[in-house]
């Protein structure tokens, strides 16, 4: 039997509504994270997506009485701070498309250069792992996500092979 519980319960201090902490199984911890992180991270009419490493801060808010922190670790490393599809601009200056999750450092993901240093935008696309160090002794990393639409990106669009 599958047990789903209303999004209103799916948050820690549920005493309020007459849950208990200890009512509360792991998917439904798991899907009160998972339903914030959807909820802030679309577009709606009535408000812009925000930005992934502000979710993340909602997320660890709170001292773990909102959300079990050990699960938001876990949903981090799973998802990554910067998932795929994000755009987002490197220490370097590069613009890239985020393509894949590194769980040991979400911070350092693989990614899809798009736009080079010099703000042109790349005829050919190429795959960098942040978690390596470049020919140059670089090893870049993520400043901020970027809106695709600052640049007409679609970045959806690189992550097909």
């Amino acid at each position: 039997m599958i047990m789903f519980t209303p999004p209103h319960c799916s948050f820690l201090n549920t005493e309020a509504f007459g849950v208990k902490r200890t009512e509360l199984n792991l998917g439904t911890m798991m899907c009160g994270i998972a339903d914030v992180y959807d909820a802030m991270r679309s577009q709606r009419a009535y408000q812009q997506a925000f930005p992934t490493d502000r979710i993340l801060a909602v997320l660890k808010r709170n001292d773990g009485t909102q959300f079990d922190q050990n699960l938001v670790r876990r949903f981090v490393q799973l998802l990554g701070i910067y998932p795929p599809g994000n755009l987002v601009r490197l220490t370097s200056g590069e613009i890239a498309v985020v393509t894949q999750v590194h769980a040991p450092d979400p911070l350092r993901p693989r990614v899809r250069l798009v736009i080079n240093r010099e703000g042109a935008r790349l005829d050919l696309p190429h795959d960098r792992n942040l978690w390596e160090t470049t020919r140059e002794g670089e090893q870049a990393s993520i400043v901020a996500p970027v809106d695709p639409n600052e640049f007409g990106i679609d970045p959806l669009t690189y992550l097909q092979n």
